[in-house]
């Protein structure tokens, strides 16, 4: 594939998941279903805004520096559901303990929407440092006892 064909592809896939998740919430806030269900739409929700606004940042970026290689045609394709999953899972993994965010050590369902939607959103934004947080709290619970770190 010719690379401008790529970027035209690219730039339209992004345009299109900006406006789906933009206007996700509106349709989800209309239909009467469980409130934690749609609390997990919303979560979702903004980790892909988080994904899907740094691919649009990056996306230009590389644009306008002349430095975009069609190899990360994959990467766009799915940062955006990657992104939906970390929303999601960073909220599971406040709720239940296993993440902390500096000194706020009393994180339960009362925190909010908002707080969770905004922490959805940096998860999704930042997937990287979020999924190198997630390898260290994995290393942390499954090393064997006494074992050394690599």
């Amino acid at each position: 594939m010719k690379l401008k064909k790529v970027k035209n592809i690219i730039g339209f896939y992004l345009f299109f998941w900006l406006i789906i998740l933009m206007i996700l919430p509106i349709i989800i806030f209309s239909l009467n279903i469980d409130p934690l269900v749609k609390y997990l739409f919303y979560i979702g929700i903004s980790g892909g805004l988080g994904g899907t606004v740094y691919l649009i940042r990056s996306f230009y970026k590389h644009i306008f520096e002349k430095n975009f290689r069609d190899d990360v045609f994959w990467w766009y394709l799915f940062r955006p559901f990657l992104s939906i999953i970390i929303g999601i899972f960073s909220y599971f993994l406040l709720i239940g303990g296993f993440l902390s965010i500096g000194d706020i050590s009393n994180i339960n369902y009362s925190k909010g929407i908002m707080f969770f939607c905004g922490i959805s959103f940096l998860a999704g934004f930042s997937f990287t440092q979020f999924t190198n947080k997630l390898e260290e709290i994995s290393e942390t619970i499954f090393s064997k006892k006494g074992s050394d770190k690599k």
